[in-house]
This record gives C-alpha cells, sequence and structure tokens, in this order.
C-alpha cells in the first residue's frame, strides 16, 4: 500500500484499522443473520493519528506530506471550541471537514462524599450519618428468569440446534436490555440524589472483583456472577 504513496505513513495504519473494524462488525451481523448485503464504505474518513500532528501556542498542525503539506489551524479562530482544555483528543478529516475533539483534566468536587457497597440484592449507601438502601431484587429476578429460558432453550439444541441459537440470541439480548434500563434507572435515582445533596461517591475497588469473590461453589459462583 505504501508504493507510490503521497502521503504520510500513518494514514495507512489508520486505514487498515478503519477497514478492519468495518469488516468486523459485518462478519458479527453476518453471523447473527443480519448482514443484508456486504460491507461497503459510503464516506471517506480517516482518523489522524497522534503521531500526524502537533499542537503549540493554540495551533493544531497535521502533517499531510512530511515535509511538504501541511495542515493548519489557529484554535482562537474558532471560539465553540472551548479555551480551558488540556489536549487535543482524536481528530478525524472527512472530505469536507475536520472533526476535533479536545480533552480537560476535571478533580471531584463535593461538599461532602458517600460511601456504596454493592450486594447481592442491594446498594448499601452511607450518606450524611445515614443509611439507605436500594434494593437490587428486581435485576437478580431478571437474570434468574433468563437464566431458566436458556436452560428450556438449550434442550432444544440437540434435536433443532438453529432455532435454539436463535432463542438464545433473541433472550440474551432481550436480558440485556431489561437489565441495562433497571441499572440506567436506578443509577439516575441515586445521582440525583447526590446532586440535591451536593456529595460525591466512593466505591470500593471493583477490579479484578470476580477473581476475588467467586469461591469454586457453582451456585454461588451464579449467584455472585448475578
Amino acid at each position: 500500500m505504501l508504493k507510490n504513496w503521497a502521503f504520510s505513513k500513518h494514514y495507512v495504519d489508520s486505514a487498515i484499522n478503519s477497514v478492519i473494524g468495518l469488516v468486523k462488525g459485518w462478519i458479527t451481523l453476518y453471523n447473527r443473520g443480519k448482514a443484508k448485503s456486504t460491507s461497503e464504505i459510503t464516506k471517506k474518513t480517516v482518523y489522524i493519528k497522534s503521531t500526524l500532528f502537533s499542537f503549540r501556542n493554540g495551533v493544531l498542525k497535521i502533517s499531510i506530506t512530511p515535509h511538504e503539506r501541511y495542515l493548519e489551524l489557529d484554535l482562537a479562530n474558532y471560539p465553540w471550541i472551548p479555551k480551558n482544555f488540556d489536549k487535543i483528543g482524536g481528530l478525524i478529516l472527512t472530505e469536507k471537514e475536520l472533526i476535533i475533539t479536545v480533552k480537560r483534566e476535571v478533580e471531584p468536587r463535593a461538599e461532602d462524599w458517600a460511601s456504596f457497597d454493592a450486594n447481592l440484592t442491594n446498594v448499601t449507601a452511607f450518606i450524611d450519618g445515614r443509611i439507605e438502601r436500594y434494593d437490587l431484587k428486581g435485576l437478580y429476578h431478571i437474570h434468574r428468569v433468563y437464566e431458566v429460558k436458556r436452560r428450556e432453550i438449550q434442550k432444544l439444541a440437540k434435536f433443532r440446534p438453529k432455532t435454539s441459537r436463535s432463542l438464545l440470541e433473541k433472550y440474551s439480548k432481550r436480558e440485556k436490555d431489561r437489565a441495562e434500563d433497571f441499572i440506567y434507572k436506578l443509577t439516575t435515582q441515586i445521582a440525583r440524589k447526590l446532586r440535591e445533596e451536593n456529595r460525591g461517591a466512593i466505591l470500593e475497588n471493583l477490579k479484578g472483583i470476580k477473581k476475588r469473590a467467586l469461591n469454586g461453589s457453582k451456585d454461588m459462583n451464579r449467584k455472585l456472577s448475578k
């Protein structure tokens, strides 16, 4: 691809990554039986890697052809771009426009803090000296109901594998959608409560929690995973 290439080399990397993403997405749809046609590039765009641009004294300089052609923009000329950002994020170049994202580091600020602990059937919060509990039984019930459905569907796999696979995908998506809806409503409720009282949230470190919590018992592992 680099033979007779007139532009900066790293644009080739971006092109390859874009096409890989396009094809992977199409394969996923195809395996689900939802690909109505072959994948196709409908809009020419390129992601500009950090190695292709510099930002100094408010001027964004993007390499087009090494040591020859550059796209330069003084961001002060664009009042819609925030002035207090810390660094440039991703850049996407289309045939007609340059899409710019900027990043700003934000320190968490609050008058006070609330602590939270996630349990099997509730989230327990300590707010302003009070203990409050948010019920998770509905979420647990969703996962339990679809676990039973999957067991019944899996019995079909030996006799009607295509039907079984299709039903598993259908009900797995339905479970995910219902669980995400429950979680969204719950976290919105908690966030509004914290905003009213101008409090931040302190959570336990959940990194690696599954590995630490699962104890080898099949039934208990299923409960904890839910």
